[in-house]
């Protein structure tokens, strides 16, 4: 994906708000942050519209948006950043101090309020539109075949050929960043002998969240989106031990949308390991269980 031009337009202006960065290939992963410009202002009016032209290299298709933001959740969220900053380098650092978009094949558009922690905050579709691919890149073409040639080359060096080649056989998953905002009753559980206090969590909506309290039941209770990476510490072998483990996605939701259908409540199971690389995971609820093979343990 590439972002052409875009703005998120301050609480109560016409036009006037921020610019969103553009000219980069956007490859990093859904709610990854790839491009920061730090500009203006340390304090900034909050915006409530969003103004975007972005173009979708694998379908070769340019889309436009404008859309309304939910300012009330925006402001609620950054006054409650502020009100839990945590002094760092003798300032008070708020959780919240980014707002980011990130755009996918099929005009889909999300915006996250985003630093210590990441939170959606609008989710929704732009529509299709035709632009000059000469005004719209900055770039000279003399031709469909030199656009198409350009096309080509940025694909091939943002893509690895698996990739490439599961979009040639498959088709693009359209649809698929609207499943990865399905929530679910489900709470992450250990082994006899591991008790870990909390748990860090990415979600594949492109969320996060740091400290998920295990003994604070309002908490276990909560709908989630399915983790993208869990992170926890435990005593194995009579040392405290660091676990960082990244969830194989299309394995997990398999997982998790057969077990956790109807609402029915979901366990994901930890069975910590040394080395790293051979802890047990299974998603389980109170009549079946399903073993995770596929997912990616961090060991150093």
């Amino acid at each position: 994906m590439e972002i052409i031009r875009g703005t998120f337009i301050y609480h109560g202006e016409a036009e006037k708000g921020l610019y969103v960065p553009s000219g980069g290939t956007l490859s990093a992963g859904w709610g990854q942050p790839i491009s920061s410009h730090h500009v203006g202002d340390e304090f900034k009016p909050l915006p409530d519209r969003l103004k975007i032209y972005f173009f979708s290299l694998a379908e070769r298709q340019f889309y436009e948006g404008e859309f309304a933001l939910p300012y009330d959740r925006i402001l609620a969220l950054f006054r409650e950043g502020v009100a839990n900053a945590k002094v760092l380098h003798d300032r008070d650092l708020p959780i919240y101090t980014k707002i980011m978009v990130g755009v996918a094949p099929g005009g889909t558009v999300a915006v996250w309020v985003t630093g210590q922690d990441r939170k959606e905050v609008f989710f929704g579709q732009a529509k299709k539109v035709e632009l000059n691919p000469s005004a719209a890149f900055g770039l000279p073409f003399k031709d469909e075949a030199d656009v198409d040639s350009y096309i080509q080359e940025i694909l091939e060096s943002s893509t690895t050929p698996e990739e490439r080649e599961s979009i040639k056989k498959d088709g693009i998953p359209f649809g698929l960043w609207a499943r990865y905002r399905n929530l679910y009753d489900w709470s992450p559980t250990f082994t006899a002998g591991h008790h870990p206090e909390k748990v860090n969590a990415s979600y594949l909506n492109g969320e996060y969240g740091r400290n998920w309290i295990l003994s604070d039941k309002e908490e276990l209770n909560k709908l989630r989106p399915i983790p993208s990476r869990i992170s926890f510490t435990t005593m194995v072998n009579g040392k405290e031990t660091i676990f960082i483990v990244h969830p194989e996605e299309f394995e997990t939701m398999a997982a998790f949308e057969k077990l956790g259908a109807n609402g029915k409540k979901v366990f994901m199971e930890f069975e910590p390991r040394l080395p790293r690389t051979q802890i047990k995971i299974r998603v389980y609820n109170d009549k079946e269980s399903i073993e995770l093979k596929r997912f990616v343990s961090e060991d150093w």
